[in-house]
């Protein structure tokens, strides 16, 4: 425990890892269940937890939650085929390199706040039963002392009070330390950097596979890829300039209030287009329907994991689900206030920062209110998923070249002109004076909210007035080309 204490962010990554993972696996039965929600059928609903082996459990159905355990089993399983031309590294290195980038860009996350402890410990060994004098060779031996207890990634508070305590001389010691694996200032940027590099098992599993349909599929997948992050990375400037940092820790703190004592403060009420436009990016970079133009059953087979089979294939699974977790994860921090939990909170002060709520609410004295934010933090995550899901049976594929209309047409002209009202609105409304802890006023939210809805109403109104794109359907251009240079013809075809 004494070892937990000064390295709390060993136990956090324990945790988040163990229930990410565990998350991934019943994320694929969820996934089943919302197919045959949406398509009016029952689905897995036969594999218990027994597997229909263990005595005890052989007969329990357990609504399927057997099944995702009866597909690991599958998959460990099956015969681990490589084709005879493939690259023998690169081919295990793909999937590899997909699942590690996922769970790497979890450390970051913000889960809980900050946790601020206070400990007494006993330094009689070098104060000899007196309180020493500041700046003595005792003095600084007890300030080791305390230092060795704070963890790395936390932060002395003030200076240990030292007293005599019954029995000898003691410290008293306050620290804080966020309730999240590793502190980066720059935690969006490392996130999506760190994604980005997905993209390389796409091409290189696509390439590595000596097939022709896996091929097309890492084109594809890299063509997504470098598209879809220009406006999701604009979208996500909106959100830096408001706030001046790339903390997620920070970005969730300041949105972790009210506006009119009632309303959330969360970005989503003031910049809906931002959300839009940031979910629609992150469906694209998760190759998820409508956007998984690199796996196409119909065209490509299946794409750039054509080849793959057992767990190599299972990585490439897994790491799509790893990444809705991490990206949904970023879009609650973002956008959706992160482990704040409005008007609840009112009910208990930890849950809404006791030590000093006006500068910081994430600062809070009790561990169970961390892990209820933590719990609050992934209830959300797991609406946003449900969203991936719900997208996913609900629309059809795009059309390869309508995959790249909406990024360069539609999505990035959006993104640019909506960070232009972002900063013209900051400039007007943000003084420094008038944000209190650099937090978004009403004013400010109202002034924002304006910005976007004529934006968004702009974006209709030009769409129907620019001209439409030349067509990519041959028997139309033929029709065209034919109605050009006579129209019977082109009426009878």
């Amino acid at each position: 425990m004494d070892f937990f204490q000064t390295h709390p962010w060993v136990l956090i990554a324990i945790a988040v890892h163990l229930a990410i993972l565990l998350a991934i696996a019943y994320l694929i039965l969820l996934e089943r269940k919302v197919a045959s929600w949406v398509q009016d059928r029952l689905g897995p609903n036969r594999v218990g937890l027994g597997l229909g082996i263990i005595p005890i459990l052989k007969d329990m159905k357990m609504k399927g939650l057997g099944q995702p355990l009866a597909d690991g089993i599958k998959f460990l399983l099956k015969e681990d085929f490589r084709p005879a031309g493939a690259d023998k590294i690169l081919f295990s290195v793909a999937p590899a390199l997909m699942i590690a980038v996922v769970i790497v860009s979890i450390a970051v996350l913000p889960w809980g706040g900050i946790k601020q402890t206070t400990r007494i410990i006993d330094v009689t060994s070098v104060a000899d039963g007196i309180v020493p004098a500041a700046g003595t060779p005792e003095y600084r031996a007890i300030m080791d002392q305390c230092n060795a207890i704070v963890p790395a990634t936390g932060q002395l508070i003030g200076q240990p009070i030292i007293h005599v305590a019954t029995g000898g001389v003691a410290a008293r010691v306050t620290y804080r330390y966020p309730f999240q694996i590793a502190t980066l200032n720059v935690g969006v940027l490392f996130i999506f950097a760190v994604l980005a590099l997905a993209v390389y098992g796409v091409v290189i599993g696509g390439w590595a596979s000596n097939n022709k349909y896996s091929f097309l599929g890492g084109l594809r997948g890299a063509a997504q890829m470098i598209s879809y992050e220009v406006p999701l990375g604009l979208s996500l400037l909106c959100i830096i300039l408001m706030f001046g940092t790339l903390d997620l820790g920070e970005i969730v703190d300041k949105q972790a209030t009210y506006w009119g004592s009632f309303v959330p403060a969360w970005n989503v009420f003031c910049q809906p287009l931002a959300f839009a436009l940031f979910l629609i990016c992150i469906h694209a970079e998760a190759n998820r329907a409508p956007f998984d133009l690199a796996e196409a059953e119909q065209e490509l087979v299946g794409g750039y994991h054509t080849e793959y089979s057992s767990m190599r294939f299972a990585l490439f699974f897994l790491s799509e689900y790893a990444g809705m977790i991490t990206t949904s994860a970023v879009c609650v921090a973002l956008f959706f206030g992160g482990w704040h939990l409005p008007w609840l909170e009112w009910l208990w002060s930890p849950l809404r920062g006791n030590v000093d709520a006006a500068a910081s609410p994430a600062i809070t004295t009790s561990l169970l209110a961390c892990v209820i934010r933590a719990a609050v933090f992934f209830a959300k995550t797991l609406l946003v998923i449900f969203v991936f899901m719900w997208v996913r049976w609900s629309l059809p594929r795009f059309r390869f070249d309508q995959l790249m209309s909406l990024a360069w047409r539609a999505l990035v002209p959006m993104s640019l002109a909506l960070l232009m009202a972002t900063a013209l609105v900051i400039y007007f409304f943000g003084a420094a004076a008038q944000r209190a802890h650099l937090r978004v006023g009403g004013t400010m939210a109202l002034a924002m909210l304006g910005a976007n809805v004529i934006i968004g109403a702009a974006s209709l109104l030009a769409a129907r007035m620019l001209p439409a794109p030349p067509p990519t359907n041959r028997r139309l251009k033929i029709r065209r080309g034919l109605e050009q240079s006579s129209p019977v013809a082109g009426a009878a075809l």
